[in-house]
């Protein structure tokens, strides 16, 4: 089979990156003819994807908006002209026959959005240029005639593509993100201890860590306020991950804990964060399936995040975490995470975390998506 993927970029640290580095190393593995369209330099795509996948650097100029818009305009010209071909889009662009939502609805994230701003800023970002882009786009792909297969990577997803744009149940397949399972696992006392040492732990307090990019939507501002209400003054929190941390260096002084609060920045490798940390806390706005929940889980980290995050379905209050009704629901966070502090290390709730995703791996979800694409060709 020949395949197009696209995909802007895909030398980033990020969730949709190694979602699209294992598919696409997966599908070429499998003997198919797989060539990713993207907006990178053509070197370091191509070392990024790794060899036997082919790349096309597709041409975009402008600002965000123009990009975005550019990007579904020109792929489209570039697939046409390279022949018959099964176009598999992991972006939101014009008339792909396969499409991956795994940045979920653009439409639903602004809807849940919404509340967390002041009036005026409500009103402002259904009118801002990218999001009326976006949102067109969206509607435009959903609505395509072309468009034979969507793939959702949550339960979340599926039901919000069918809420918003009506698409037939029949053509969405939910296929969950896969985990390296010779990463992320849980690792014995003693190997934890001595990890744990190594990353300059404290040696008697325990850790919640908190691990994404984009710190405003997935709710760091919330997670400190609960950490300051913590009576445990034993514990710390780690932040890891890509964003603008100077606001949130300030918010930490204010609010008395600069002191056990640290900012990793973006890291290569996250498992041994995961592995030597107590908690998770993702207490996200709006998350499609977050990696992050899933990887914690699977290293036997019980994980705290919202109701609007995908990943909660794999989360059974209680027992390997906590599930909030809202991202600024600080009261209910700070209990979630008193609970949990104690108990983190606990043998049956890390068994109960890691058996709640015993059943991914990418191994999987390549063949299902590979299902997926034999459908959509046929």
């Amino acid at each position: 089979m020949k395949i197009a993927l696209l995909r802007q970029r895909v030398t980033s640290l990020g969730g949709a990156e190694t979602t699209i580095g294992y598919l696409v190393r997966g599908l070429a593995a499998a003997g198919h003819e797989v060539t990713v369209y993207g907006v990178e330099p053509a070197a370091a795509a191509q070392a990024a994807l790794g060899p036997g996948v082919a790349y096309v650097r597709v041409p975009v100029w402008g600002g965000k908006t123009l990009r975005l818009l550019t990007f579904a305009l020109n792929s489209r010209r570039l697939l046409k002209n390279a022949g018959p071909q099964v176009v598999f889009s992991l972006e939101r662009v014009l008339s792909p026959q396969v499409y991956r939502a795994g940045d979920g609805c653009h439409r639903e994230f602004l809807t849940r959005r919404a509340p967390y701003l002041n009036p005026l800023a409500q009103a402002a970002q259904w009118l801002t240029p990218f999001h009326r882009m976006m949102l067109g786009i969206e509607r435009r792909l959903f609505t395509s005639p072309g468009l034979r297969r969507v793939i959702a990577n949550s339960r979340q997803v599926c039901e919000e593509i069918i809420r918003l744009y009506g698409v037939d149940p029949a053509r969405i397949r939910v296929i969950y993100n896969g985990l390296d399972r010779q990463s992320f696992h849980p690792l014995d006392p003693s190997a934890a201890a001595a990890l744990r040492q190594r990353l300059g732990a404290p040696e008697h307090g325990a850790i919640i860590i908190f691990v994404g990019s984009g710190f405003e939507r997935k709710g760091l501002t919330y997670l400190l306020q609960a950490f300051s209400s913590l009576r445990d003054t034993d514990s710390h929190l780690w932040v890891v991950g890509k964003g603008h941390s100077a606001p949130y260096v300030r918010a930490a002084v204010r609010l008395g804990v600069a002191d056990r609060v640290r900012f990793w920045g973006p890291v290569a490798e996250t498992a041994p964060f995961y592995q030597a940390a107590t908690v998770l806390a993702l207490p996200t706005l709006y998350d499609p399936c977050s990696n992050v929940v899933l990887e914690a889980l699977a290293c036997g980290l019980p994980a705290v995040t919202t109701a609007a995050n995908g990943a909660a379905e794999f989360i059974t209050p209680g027992e390997n975490g906590a599930i909030l009704d809202r991202s600024d629901n600080v009261p209910d966070l700070g209990q979630a995470l008193a609970a949990f502090l104690p108990q983190g290390r606990d043998p049956q709730v890390r068994q109960a975390a890691a058996r709640s995703v015993a059943g991914l791996s990418w191994e999987k979800t390549v063949a299902q998506t590979l299902e997926v694409l034999q459908e959509a060709e046929a």
